[in-house]
């Protein structure tokens, strides 16, 4: 079965401010190829996302959040997401050593994304 993949305005600008932040503190080929990186890793997500843990902030949410982590050693972030029917959405990107995001950060995040498909089925 392969799943659509959607990712949210917030995780855009998840990748947005760390692609931005990585050009100022490296250079924007590593930049690019950070974000690359990090997009062929969200679209393996249509193939097989079941592959990936379960986060331990999902245990205080109604629905079943899964963690993809990217990169290695101190240049790994977690790629939040959640599996609806066939299509999988991209909800939180962050650097694996930043605090864990709370279940009510997570649970916002998520709402917001809801919010915006109700505001674009109404336009």
């Amino acid at each position: 079965m392969v799943f659509r993949v959607e990712i949210s305005p917030e995780a855009f600008g998840d990748l947005d401010r760390i692609s931005s932040y990585i050009q100022e503190k490296a250079t924007a080929a590593i930049a690019e190829r950070w974000f690359n990186g990090i997009f062929t890793a969200i679209r393996s997500l249509s193939e097989t996302p079941s592959r990936c843990a379960v986060a331990d902030e999902s245990a205080e949410l109604e629905t079943e959040v899964r963690l993809l982590l990217h990169g290695r050693r101190k240049r790994r972030y977690k790629i939040y997401f959640a599996i609806h029917q066939e299509t999988v959405r991209i909800y939180h990107v962050r650097h694996w050593a930043r605090k864990p995001v709370e279940a009510d950060e997570l649970a916002d995040l998520m709402d917001e994304t809801i919010d915006s498909e109700i505001d674009d089925d109404s336009i």
